[in-house]
């Protein structure tokens, strides 16, 4: 390692200070913020380890539907078969190494062809047809490379990692989100954004509402932070977060702070009173409300710049009537969205100068610490 290279990576006792307890804890060191070479580092120990969620079922509802999603350099495929099962595949040739999709998403596909050679793949990622192979040459040798995949509550998630823990045991102690009746909703809007900042500091802000009294005036007018004492701390492996409630005569939050979309079905007067925020490590933010669930993925582009990808979900009810429009809620949210993108390049701004110094965390930002702690523990390991 050059000496160029290591004045870009923390030491690990600067970590430390972010894994102690937190009263004594020290936020990230500034490095982790805007390093070339810690992104390096995060896209080959944590994006190409952990489960990411790239989609859901719904985006490939027919035989033949994909789309494509990069990951850690990396293009791969994720294809309903004619089998109907979902299966997912490195964009690559077997042949010499081209890439097969240009595209980001399609529909009826009946075969994937390289645009190269012509060597063609069945759904189910095995060798069609090879032209002029010869005799001795056995197609069920070169089927596409598979990659590791799983569907936790409708939502698609991948693994570049061969050896990974299986998806059902790494998310086993997540909380139990039956009862918002996930698989069954429909996307009803979806913005792309692109942020001048970090990827953390997307979740991090994700993780704490201490600035929402000033950064957002329509959340705390409709929304309240509750103590810890109160409700409780959902940690655990793979994620962390909390509720918070919803004021007397708010029914949901949206611009108006009134719902004229159908509440998810089952739910209990208490849900109705909560929206619940969740960081699903490393990049998935999953935020259950009564009447639909907002889901963020954070995928990083370069040290200071991440695509955020947000989709609103609702009820098929309320998005085959005719007269849907989520327009009060998806607006509530673009707002909130545009502020925190605003903060989070304020302070990606600030943790690149040589005047930061990581500081305290404030007693709500628990979630936050319990994010870094995570982050931390993961990075001292690649270091």
């Amino acid at each position: 390692m050059t000496i160029e290279v290591a004045q870009r990576l923390p030491r690990v006792a600067d970590l430390d200070r972010t894994r102690g307890p937190f009263a004594r804890a020290r936020t990230l060191p500034g490095e982790v913020y805007g390093s070339g070479e810690i992104l390096r580092l995060e896209q080959r120990g944590i994006f190409s380890r952990e489960w990411l969620c790239v989609g859901r079922e719904a985006d490939i509802p027919a035989a033949g539907d994909w789309f494509a999603k990069e990951i850690a350099g990396d293009s791969i495929i994720v294809m309903r078969g004619a089998d109907r099962t979902v299966r997912a595949f490195y964009n690559v040739c077997r042949h010499r190494g081209s890439k097969l999709l240009e595209d980001t998403h399609g529909h009826g596909l009946a075969r994937v062809l390289c645009p190269y050679h012509a060597w063609s793949y069945n759904l189910d990622g095995s060798l069609q047809n090879a032209p002029r192979m010869g005799a001795d040459f056995c197609k069920g040798d070169f089927p596409l490379l598979a990659v590791r995949i799983g569907v936790l509550e409708g939502f698609i998630f991948l693994n570049l990692d061969e050896g990974a823990t299986p998806l059902e045991s790494h998310f086993a102690d997540l909380p139990d989100f039956k009862r918002f009746r996930m698989p069954e909703l429909a996307r009803g809007q979806r913005i792309e954004y692109e942020v001048r900042a970090n990827w953390k500091l997307i979740c991090e802000n994700y993780s704490e509402c201490y600035h929402c009294a000033g950064a957002h005036p329509q959340l705390a007018r409709i929304s309240e932070q509750i103590s810890r004492d109160e409700r409780g701390q959902e940690i655990g492996r793979s994620f962390n977060g909390g509720p918070m409630r919803l004021r007397e005569g708010i029914e949901t939050m949206s611009m108006s702070g009134r719902s004229t979309l159908p509440t998810i079905p089952g739910l209990s007067h208490e849900d109705c009173r909560y929206v619940h925020y969740y960081v699903i490590y490393p990049n998935m933010l999953l935020s259950p409300h009564p009447d639909y669930v907002l889901v963020h993925t954070a995928w990083p582009l370069a040290p200071d710049r991440t695509r955020v990808v947000c989709e609103w979900l609702f009820t098929a009810e309320a998005v085959d009537a005719k007269d849907f429009d989520p327009s009060d809620v998806v607006q509530f949210w673009d707002v909130t969205n545009r502020q925190d993108w605003a903060l989070c390049e304020r302070a990606q701004a600030g943790v690149s100068s040589r005047g930061y110094r990581p500081g305290p965390y404030q007693s709500s930002e628990d979630c936050v610490h319990i994010f870094d702690r995570w982050y931390a523990d993961r990075l001292a390991g690649l270091l």
